[in-house]
């Protein structure tokens, strides 16, 4: 019997293709392990991120909460310093006011003591003129004694 050359083709054929088959497979199966080295690479990524991300959350709500307490107390401060302009606002008006009217009342003393002085002085000045007058007088009567004298 002879052989067919084309049956040792299509049997050559046939024992490579599961090799062939094989290959590939082996292959397409370097080729996802490659895929799933790099995915699981970028999972291990995601999730160091992911950490860090939790992390700087966790510091930024910390960060928040103290921001809210510190205004929460320049709120208090806040409160308490209107509170106390507005009661020294006050107190400082009712010394203006005071004031006022301690000028008032002195502006009116003093008054009241140039007024005194205004009559004092013009008594005095009455009494001087007065004073004059008679020493005048003394002095003329006292003339007119030694002229009667002489005679």
């Amino acid at each position: 019997m002879k052989k067919n050359p084309n049956k040792k083709a299509i049997t050559k054929e046939k024992e490579a293709k599961p090799q062939k088959i094989v290959a590939e497979l082996l292959e397409i199966s370097q080729k996802r392990e490659k895929e799933l080295q790099e995915l699981d690479h970028i999972a291990k990524m995601l999730v160091r991120r992911d950490l860090e991300l939790s992390e700087t959350r966790k510091k930024r709500e910390k960060e928040l909460q103290e921001l809210k307490m510190v205004k929460m107390e320049l709120e208090s401060a806040k409160s308490i310093l209107e509170i106390k302009v507005k009661s020294r606002t006050k107190e400082l008006e009712e010394l203006a006011q005071n004031l006022d009217e301690q000028v008032k009342e002195r502006t009116k003393e003093l008054q009241e003591k140039v007024e005194e002085l205004g009559k004092m002085n013009r008594l005095m000045s009455g009494r001087e003129l007065r004073m004059i007058e008679l020493k005048r007088e003394i002095q003329r009567l006292k003339e007119e004694l030694e002229k009667y004298k002489l005679r």
